[in-house]
């Protein structure tokens, strides 16, 4: 999802002047007071302790001490804010659903924004759902507008957006020239100015099936160095199975394409994914939390830039994975419904961590290995921290 924070990380231990208050906090997972009962879907943050917390009508906080205090800011909208990515030295961006990039370069001092022509005109489609309604959030909403945004640097993003022909669950007809119901965007100066990238029209489904469907796009995570990814999928039918992109491209700029996964009998089909970070240049975990044939639980895959599936991952039962942080090859933090956050050092094995609240929990970010923050419903913020 959001650019990775391996670089931030370095900076931010090479600072110890920034680390030094928010050594002061306490140590492992602890509450924060944010001032606001707004819900709070994402953090991002400039170093360990300059951070941003976004969520319901603009909510806009900041903290510059470690999350011992946090303060309202300024919005320059009153949209929900759903999505952030910061990037060194003072950059942050901002999804303000549905088609709206709210974004500072003075590290918060001023927020302005920019309106994309992604063409959607609400946040949800009526009698559209993601799953059964057995995990702990229920049924959802299928997702419209701007969902997603990551930048490699200060002046380069990616976001990705979905119309409602994302979840069109009837095939596209041959020869229609019809639009991959999704798209994907491009700033390389700041902002000012994003450029719609071109995209695969269709996808073949995973199922009996074989006609290509338009597809969402969920998620987008650039590594360091490259590559970008990008994935979504949605649900055609029970005996259909799932019509789901997993795309790449090897560096900002550069063309996307299906990952390549496809074999003779499977001639197009992705795995289904719902959110991913991706840590390295050697690959990306990936989320899927809306198969709706099992127990309601989130699944995480291992795929790298070549199309080879990693080791496989185990992740608890019974867990709605609502968002992934990886800020190391091999360290990866959920957070989800419940209040619930795992972990993994060794990059295959996810178990849960004592965490303070029991509230859903919408975003999460690492900046190092061993300082996070998470956030949620009623303004929550937890943050972690070993110092």
């Amino acid at each position: 999802m959001k650019a990775t924070l391996v670089a931030l990380a370095l900076a931010a231990v090479a600072s110890c002047a920034t680390q030094s208050s928010a050594a002061a906090a306490p140590a492992g997972w602890h509450t924060e007071r944010s001032g606001t009962t707004s819900t709070l879907y994402d953090v991002g943050c400039l170093s360990a302790s300059h951070c941003f917390a976004v969520g319901d009508a603009g909510t806009l906080l900041a903290t510059t001490d470690g999350g011992r205090t946090w303060h309202h800011q300024a919005s320059p909208t009153r949209a929900p804010l759903y999505r952030i990515a910061c990037a060194l030295p003072a950059s942050c961006y901002a999804i303000a659903r549905p088609d709206t990039i709210v974004m500072t370069h003075d590290a918060g001092a001023h927020w302005t924004k920019r309106t994309l022509p992604v063409h959607v005109p609400g946040l949800s489609l009526a009698g559209c759902v993601i799953g059964d309604g057995t995990s702990p959030q229920g049924e959802m909403p299928c997702r419209l507008g701007l969902l997603d945004i990551s930048c490699p640097s200060a002046s380069t993003c990616y976001a990705v957006a979905t119309a409602a022909s994302g979840w069109d669950t009837d095939p596209i007809s041959p020869g229609s020239g019809a639009a991959p119901g999704s798209s994907l965007w491009l700033t390389r100066n700041s902002g000012t100015t994003w450029t719609h990238q071109p995209i695969p029209s269709g996808v073949v489904c995973n199922g009996d099936c074989s006609q290509p469907y338009r597809y969402p796009l969920e998620w987008v995570s650039c590594a360091p160095s490259g590559p970008c990814w990008a994935g979504g999928n949605q649900l055609i039918g029970s005996h259909e199975g799932f019509a789901s992109a997993l795309l790449v491209t090897s560096a900002p700029g550069r063309p996307w394409r299906l990952e390549p996964g496809c074999s003779a009998n499977n001639p197009c089909s992705e795995p289904p994914t719902d959110l991913g970070s991706c840590p390295a240049s050697t690959g990306c975990y990936a989320v899927n939390n809306s198969n709706p044939f099992g127990d309601g639980s989130s699944t995480i895959g291992i795929y790298t830039a070549t199309g080879r599936n990693g080791p496989g991952v185990t992740v608890p039962s019974g867990l709605y994975i609502d968002d992934i942080a990886c800020p190391a090859a091999r360290t990866c933090y959920t957070a989800g419904a419940g209040g619930t956050i795992t972990r993994t050092t060794n990059g295959t094995r996810f178990a849960k961590v004592k965490a303070p609240v029991r509230r859903n929990l919408n975003g999460i970010t690492c900046i190092t290995t061993t300082a996070c923050y998470a956030v949620g419903a009623d303004g929550a913020i937890e943050a972690y921290n070993t110092e």
